[in-house]
């Protein structure tokens, strides 16, 4: 699911769990944490009473057990579905042995819900605050049929806000958020009424700022570059780690030499200080900075794990002809690389310096970059229709398993299909045997980035942080650096 569609259901819908601004999860729908079993693998939450629907129904126990199993069962089940694989049978329903019945959530009343794990995870209670885990009222769903949720009248919610005037994906541009009577804490929202505005050209966006007629826009590239002195411009935490992926089904990406020359041929300083000089960092692994830090140290997880990430042109060179060799190629054969990427304007930029730099530095390599709406650039990456892919990619929750799993070898996300067994294990391990063993799990998640890295099974290029134009008078912008970025329950604009 994409960042924006992260943002507008967080705040509409709420699960049992909400993130703080330091991104630990504080009772939501849920009145109070879980009550957890000595081995790890039963979670008992009691329900809010007085959390309602948008219609005034309560929200009940079996509303969340219908929305988890509907999502897991469903035919085309969501890509995203691993995020279910801690709960009891989630395995063997994702791969059709057993029914979606067979999920381990269950409701023993109303007001409580009783979760079984097949392992114990330690940041399970976070993940309960992202929208994978959001309940629906069976009701008001079947009633509605092949309409549910296709415009913002076809849904009912039990989040801070109501949603009104969307027409429907891929057709509305504009929607209103609206204070939810119904919902239990309405007390604590001060807005009455948030308009969003989809515009694409940012200078468009930039005027519409700077004329008054809105108080918040998001804002890359040059324009970012030409604000960071600006009183109104804010740069969040760093919450996404752009990376090139390959298609691991094409022998020559099976290549491990092909994947580390091209790595090695990217500087992350010039990109970070000319191609893009905007704030952003370069990357030093996948895991970016602040997203975990060790529970018993408090050592960031990114500064622990070191960087992984070196240039040397002319090492990628050597390793480029070894690779073309490897794989049959002559040293003076061309090969066409199909780059795609989405609509962004930094990873437009990106693309070109990559094409240039390949160009230059590797023989008969010719990219060719296609930028795409994220829809379609979505597509055709599940589809495995590119040779490389430049995307941005944040966290579910504050764990680096939460990106470090995207590449396991049966793992939908896993678009370039890297395949490491030794990987796969490590993950098994740090998720099995070593749950529950913090210094060895650490240690297991340190060793599984080492290895994606050593393989250039991803090669990522930078951290970016969300950059904005804020209103200095929009007070209470909760950013969140994984999982859902905005909470905009507490906002309000001074007087």
């Amino acid at each position: 699911m994409d960042a924006n569609s992260n943002i507008a259901l967080n705040n509409i819908y709420e699960g049992l769990y909400r993130l703080d601004k330091y991104n630990q999860p504080i009772p939501a729908g849920a009145d109070a944490l879980p009550e957890i079993s000595s081995d790890g693998l039963s979670y008992t939450i009691k329900l809010r009473k007085e959390a309602k629907w948008s219609n005034g129904e309560p929200v009940i126990a079996t509303d969340y057990v219908y929305a988890w199993k509907r999502a897991i069962g469903a035919k085309n089940a969501a890509e995203n579905s691993y995020l279910y694989t801690s709960i009891l049978n989630a395995d063997e329903i994702l791969s059709g042995k057993i029914s979606a019945n067979e999920l381990g959530v269950s409701a023993l009343d109303d007001e409580t819900l009783v979760i079984q794990l097949n392992k114990p995870t330690p940041y399970f209670t976070s993940m309960l605050a992202i929208p994978a885990f959001f309940p629906l009222k069976e009701s008001f769903v079947m009633k509605a049929g092949d309409s549910f949720a296709s415009d913002s009248e076809q849904a009912i919610y039990n989040g801070p806000f109501v949603m009104t005037g969307f027409k429907g994906p891929g057709i509305g541009s504009n929607w209103t958020y609206k204070k939810n009577r119904e919902y239990w804490d309405q007390k604590a929202v001060k807005i009455e009424t948030l308009n969003v505005e989809v515009v694409k050209e940012t200078a468009t966006n930039v005027n519409l700022f700077e004329n008054g007629e809105t108080d918040e826009i998001s804002i890359t590239g040059e324009y970012a570059k030409n604000k960071l002195a600006d009183p109104a411009f804010v740069a969040e935490k760093p919450a996404q780690t752009i990376f090139l992926g390959y298609n691991q089904t094409k022998k020559l990406y099976q290549n491990k030499k092909i994947r580390q020359a091209i790595s090695l041929l990217v500087d992350r300083e010039i990109i970070a200080e000319q191609v893009l000089g905007n704030g952003i960092k370069p990357a030093t692994g996948l895991i970016f900075n602040g997203l975990y830090t060790n529970p018993e140290t408090n050592e960031d997880f990114t500064k622990a794990s070191g960087n992984h990430l070196k240039t040397d042109v002319d090492k990628a060179k050597k390793l480029w002809l070894e690779g073309k060799k490897e794989v049959g190629l002559a040293e003076e054969a061309e090969v066409p690389i199909q780059l795609i990427t989405f609509e962004n304007e930094d990873m437009r930029k990106v693309s070109e310096y990559l094409q240039g730099l390949l160009a230059d530095n590797l023989k008969g390599a010719k990219l060719t970059p296609s930028v795409y709406p994220v829809s379609v650039f979505m597509k055709n990456a599940s589809n495995q229709e590119f040779d490389l892919y430049l995307v941005s990619w944040g966290a579910d929750y504050p764990d680096p398993s939460s990106l470090l799993q995207l590449f396991r070898s049966d793992v939908a996300y896993n678009w370039g299909k890297y395949q490491s067994e030794t990987y796969d294990n490590i993950l098994k391990q740090a998720d099995t045997t070593d749950v529950l063993n913090t210094e060895k799990r650490w240690e297991d998640l340190l060793q599984a980035e080492k290895t994606i890295m050593d393989d250039q099974g991803i090669t990522p290029i930078y951290f970016s942080a969300p950059t904005y134009l804020r209103n200095p008078k929009l007070k209470e912008v909760i950013f969140h650096s994984v999982g859902p970025r905005f909470e905009y329950k507490y906002m309000y604009l001074e007087e």
